[in-house]
């Protein structure tokens, strides 16, 4: 028995000891991603209403995105206050929604910007480049984003590098097979 305002159940077994190849797939850099070994389901059945609705995600676009980097958002959050007060994270869809965070700090010291840069990589290992700007900047908007780079970073002082970093398997420029990166922060 399933309510009848169900569009539709599968019904199986994830057998975690039986695994086989997935993908490749399109994901959310608009790229393939590496092939992965995961568990097994068998499907034992499928049960759907009448003019049931199949919802499904196009790999890559906007949606798939959003739901990937949303999530990612309050883990930085939560990371970058515990060193410096966040007032708000952007995973943006120009990184992806995985590869770019803008986080914005109310800044107290000058040391602030670089602190929040380490705990933003610290709430999203995947993360690659970190953008950090203060209270006046809307993190929503790419070109306030990119105006206060342009106007306030200087890289001699403002620029963190983490060469030879672990990335994420996401990221097509990483090195192939150990996904090894180089991160930046910019503040």
């Amino acid at each position: 028995m399933i309510p009848a305002e169900t569009e539709f159940v599968i019904e199986g077994t994830i057998y975690l000891e039986r695994i086989h190849n997935e993908g490749p797939f399109v994901d959310l850099t608009e790229t393939y991603d590496v092939v992965r070994q995961e568990p097994v389901l068998e499907v034992k059945a499928i049960t759907h209403r009448q003019d049931a609705i199949w919802h499904a995600l196009l790999p890559g676009a906007l949606e798939h995105k959003l739901l990937m980097g949303m999530p990612r958002e309050p883990t930085i959050f939560k990371k970058v206050n515990e060193v410096v007060r966040c007032v708000d994270v952007n995973v943006n869809p120009g990184g992806c929604s995985w590869l770019h965070a803008i986080v914005q700090i109310d800044k107290k010291s000058e040391e602030d910007g670089k602190k929040a840069i380490e705990a933003a990589f610290a709430g999203h290992s995947s993360c690659k480049h970190v953008y950090v700007v203060d209270q006046d900047i809307d993190i929503y908007n790419p070109l306030e984003v990119e105006w206060a780079m342009a106007t306030r970073f200087q890289g001699d002082r403002d620029l963190v590098v983490r060469a030879r970093a672990a990335g994420s398997s996401l990221d097509p420029s990483a090195e192939a097979g150990t996904h090894m990166t180089t991160r930046l922060g910019l503040t």
